[in-house]
């Protein structure tokens, strides 16, 4: 019995990931207001009401499927990166497998000109939702988690503990307007070299102080 119960839960949980990834990527190709939940329903190969098993709202399905694809590039980067590197190369090997990320991952730049399109067309969102705390924590927590560890290892200044998150959040607003910057501008510049640039700035603002004492 327990056994059975125990597949119907998986089965719910693998049904609902395959609406969130055929989701995402109708979503990706025609973007929010095009993408219908009965074009994502015969995608997913279910049902429409199926959809509202799972889904409060059109609105509902696309935030969790963003949140998802969110989760799993966050997932992926930071499996990638060794927990044997020190705080700054591991600080630099996550915002590069990011970037890395993003350049390879075709639906990167459709899906969020989607998630500005919701809040362009639904401002009402705006004040029903907090967007970047919800999709963006799990990237959040995996940077500040690196800048804690840097303190504690005494490669960063004790200070950045206090401002680990808004040091977080800064850091990935900017890989998100260097980001669109570089889809704008085609080959104007390189953007792992710019995100370098970036990081030597903000790494040497992080250990500065311990510098003087020998620390790194």
């Amino acid at each position: 019995m327990e056994a059975t119960v125990s597949r119907k839960r998986v089965d719910k949980q693998e049904r609902k990931r395959e609406i969130t990834r055929a989701a995402l990527e109708l979503f990706a190709e025609r973007g929010f207001e095009a993408a219908s939940v009965s074009g994502i329903a015969q995608a997913a190969n279910v049902s429409k009401g199926t959809i509202y098993l799972y889904f409060d709202s059109k609105e509902d399905l696309f935030f969790s499927a963003v949140a998802a694809w969110i989760d799993g590039m966050v997932s992926q980067t930071s499996g990638a990166i060794s927990p044997n590197l020190r705080p700054a190369e591991r600080l630099r090997a996550l915002v590069h497998a990011m970037v890395e990320l993003f350049i390879s991952d075709q639906h990167s730049v459709r899906i969020a000109a989607a998630v500005f399109q919701v809040y362009l067309c639904n401002p009402r969102l705006l004040s029903e939702r907090n967007v970047t705390r919800q999709l963006f924590q799990g990237a959040r927590d995996a940077v500040t988690q690196v800048l804690l560890d840097g303190v504690s290892q005494r490669a960063f200044h004790p200070d950045i503990a206090r401002n680990a998150e808004k040091i977080a959040i800064n850091l990935l607003a900017y890989l998100d307007g260097i980001g669109l910057h570089h889809y704008m501008s085609k080959d104007y510049f390189d953007l792992v070299e710019q995100v370098d640039f970036h990081l030597d700035s903000l790494i040497e603002h992080l250990r500065r102080p311990c510098a003087k004492r020998g620390d790194e």
